[in-house]
């Protein structure tokens, strides 16, 4: 019995003896065969970059990045990716002014605009940006074409540049917007509505040059997110106190460079997790379980000289030519966003105040006196957007509503304000909207019916007017029987949009 056992504890030595070499063989060839395959790989990229005549160069990478184009070097310190967003609209619109032939007891014949009406395809945005690094990862870039501005001197949207060694604190300067207005600031191919609110529009702050400062605090969680800087500030027209700074200026004294600057500050909170700048919960049905919300607060100072038209009568000073007529203008508004199960909610609130001021020969003249000519004016505004998203990052419905309360003036003495800079206009409306890859490729359709409450607009077209078409003035019969005038604006729009 002991030899038996003798004669198997021999045979199990001898065999793990055997096993021993063979396992460190196996392992020996796969590990060999893994580096052979990793070589082929370098020599294919080698040849390719040698065919594009930088064989002394790092290797470029090619890839899909979030379904559009990538290239980066392989120690990642030069990267470029491309995208391409196209918008084409089917709009039909119909207009109604009070109608001039009903009974309606006033006794008022208004400005009807009653067969104003249209069918209109367009191409309403194709834009191309270019984002990456150079020469190190913490040097940025973002550049933004807008081919639908090439025949204009506003072809360049987005061109600035950015240091972002660390997360607390990046530096930019060159051009983009405004960090101000949240809807403004959220891409408009992130909107779940197929265009921005009237509200949005009547109190962003459009693009402009300057630098500034951002960050996060907070890393997953941003406690704090901020934009602050400096910008040219450029007035839109005399009859819109806001800046639009985006198309190209020389170095020459005028309405664009001036002797001031225009501040601009942003600061958001995310205190349970990062809410996408989207319109909509964007997030699987798990991932959207978890509830999201978000603050912000923005404020905007604006001073500048304008030629002063009919709100106040302007002389140039015979030295340097500027008006003697300004403006100081600041806006604030408050944002919050919830997102939760598909549920988007997302609300603004917007206050501008502006006042007028005379300078030189002008200076106390007494302009604003008697009910002559305003001396400021107060604007608000109110936005309120809710959607649901029915099919996860595929299907949804939303509801939108606006307002905005613009500030009447009286003028050359009149006992009454009929003057505004825009009507008092409420918009209401809905959508659906179908994701077949996201943001990337989707199509809308919203109905939005907005009524607009006229006033005599001798100072300017109204800068809240719907799109594609003008607002008439508050008629003569209206003022001299007491009662208003009002515009509704319906517009069905099917829209396609698609990025690569």
């Amino acid at each position: 019995m002991v030899k038996l056992w003798s004669t198997a504890l021999a045979l199990l030595v001898g065999a793990s003896a055997w096993a021993a070499p063979a396992s460190a063989q196996s392992n020996e060839v796969e590990k060999l065969q893994k580096e052979l395959s990793e070589l082929r790989t370098e020599i294919d990229t080698l040849k390719s970059v040698k065919r594009q005549g930088g064989d002394e160069d790092p290797a470029l990478a090619t890839k899909l990045k979030g379904n559009v184009f990538s290239w980066a070097t392989e120690d990642g310190k030069f990267a470029l990716t491309m995208s391409t967003r196209v918008q084409v609209r089917l709009t039909y619109n119909d207009e109604r002014g009070q109608d001039v032939d009903s009974d309606d007891g006033l006794g008022v014949r208004a400005d009807s605009t009653n067969g104003r009406d249209f069918w209109n395809f367009r191409i309403v945005r194709a834009k191309t940006t270019f984002t990456g690094n150079i020469f190190e990862k913490e040097w940025k870039y973002e550049v933004v074409l807008n081919w639908t501005e090439a025949g204009s001197n506003q072809l360049v949207e987005n061109a600035f540049f950015t240091w972002a060694k660390y997360n607390e604190i990046n530096v930019n300067v060159g051009q983009a917007k405004v960090p101000y207005s949240y809807q403004f600031k959220v891409s408009s191919g992130r909107q779940q509505f197929v265009d921005r609110s009237i509200v949005s529009n009547t109190f962003d702050q459009d693009w402009g040059k300057g630098l500034w400062l951002s960050g996060v605090i907070g890393g997953d969680t941003p406690w704090v997110k901020y934009w602050a800087g400096i910008f040219n500030g450029r007035q839109r027209s005399n009859s819109d106190f806001r800046n639009a700074d985006r198309a190209l200026s020389p170095d020459t004294f005028g309405a664009t460079v001036d002797a001031h600057l225009m501040p601009s500050l942003r600061v958001e909170t995310h205190p349970l997790g990062n809410v996408a700048d989207d319109m909509v919960d964007m997030r699987d049905r798990e991932a959207s379980k978890k509830i999201l919300f978000s603050v912000g607060i923005g404020l905007n100072w604006f001073i500048s000289r304008f030629n002063g038209g009919t709100i106040r009568p302007a002389g140039t000073s015979p030295g340097s030519g500027r008006s003697n007529v300004g403006h100081d203008t600041i806006s604030l508004t408050i944002d919050g966003h919830f997102r939760f199960y598909g549920i988007s909610v997302n609300i603004e609130w917007h206050h501008r105040h502006t006042e007028f001021h005379n300078f030189g020969p002008n200076d106390n003249d007494g302009t604003a006196n008697n009910r002559n000519r305003p001396g400021d004016l107060t604007d608000n505004g109110f936005l309120f957007e809710v959607g649901f998203m029915i099919l996860p990052k595929q299907f949804d419905v939303g509801v939108r509503f606006g307002m905005v309360d613009s500030d009447e003036y009286w003028r050359n003495g009149s006992t009454n304000k009929q003057h505004a800079l825009a009507p008092d206009s409420t918009e209401l409306g809905l959508v659906v909207g179908y994701y077949l890859a996201g943001h990337n490729l989707k199509i809308q359709l919203d109905f939005t019916y907005i009524t607009y409450q006229l006033a005599l607009f001798t100072d300017g077209q109204a800068v809240n007017g719907p799109p594609n078409t003008t607002i008439p003035s508050r008629s003569a019969s209206s003022i001299g029987a007491d009662n208003s005038d009002y515009l509704n604006v319906w517009q069905l729009r099917v829209q396609l949009q698609w990025i690569f």
